[in-house]
């Protein structure tokens, strides 16, 4: 969830007037599941953060770490260590799902998050050498 509190009359999306000291909350979650911005939005698609499909779409539609001059200080190393971690999990282990997204629930404090852990199931992958 981003806050911003506008000590100025804002003209927003070109119809909305926000009043002086207006907090204006974004639902990241929504942003991310958006159909205007994504196809299939609830589906798991790892094609959508191909280079060649992210230089099309609109730069504020996937904001894991926020954006702009407040952006998140450990985004480089929180997306290597990510990529380490999953490069090694998804050679080692097919991953199974136990939960599903459309049963999940989220809550928002300082981060949005799931109210419970996301179950998976990890099945070893049997390499012949």
């Amino acid at each position: 969830m981003l806050f911003k509190t506008f000590h100025y009359v804002y003209y927003f999306l070109e119809s909305y007037l926000l009043p002086n000291g207006t907090v204006l909350h974004i639902n990241i979650v929504d942003i991310h599941r958006d159909p205007n911005f994504w196809s299939n939005p609830n589906e798991f698609d790892p094609d959508r953060f191909l280079p060649e499909k992210i230089q099309k779409r609109h730069p504020y539609s996937y904001l894991p770490f926020s954006a702009g001059p407040r952006n998140c200080i450990g985004q480089r190393f929180a997306m290597l260590e990510l990529k380490t971690i999953v490069a090694s999990l998804v050679y080692n282990f097919y991953l199974e799902p136990v939960d599903y997204i459309r049963d999940l629930r989220m809550m928002t404090d300082i981060i949005t998050r799931v109210t419970r852990p996301i179950r998976t199931r990890f099945v070893p992958i049997n390499r012949a050498t």
